[in-house]
């Protein structure tokens, strides 16, 4: 029997079209997976310029009451930022990811 659709199939758990279904969701699940942190520009001189931004400022600089966490970008990569010092500044995660892509 299926697991899936409880039609009577001698073989496996599933029956063909089931089987077809599930591997057609599995590669669209495979297509879809954000991108390493690498391929999205986040590389050697962004991990530097992080922790001296860090270092240098340990208070969000949004909301002024958390400990910094993550280094902000003003112009976002996907706006055409980098990842200069001048281009970053301190921010807690929620006040970071909350931002989003917006250009600051």
């Amino acid at each position: 029997m299926c697991s899936r659709c409880k039609r009577l199939y001698p073989l496996g758990s599933r029956c063909e079209p089931c089987a077809s279904a599930a591997a057609r969701r599995r590669e669209q699940k495979r297509k879809h997976t954000r991108p390493s942190a690498w391929a999205r520009g986040y590389d050697s001189s962004y991990i530097k310029a992080r922790a001296a931004i860090l270092a240098a400022q340990p208070l969000c600089a949004l909301c002024n009451s958390r400990p910094a966490t993550t280094a902000d970008h003003i112009v976002p990569l996907s706006r055409g930022g980098t990842n200069d010092i001048e281009n970053l500044r301190p921010a807690c995660g929620p006040c970071n990811f909350s931002r989003g892509n917006r250009t600051a």
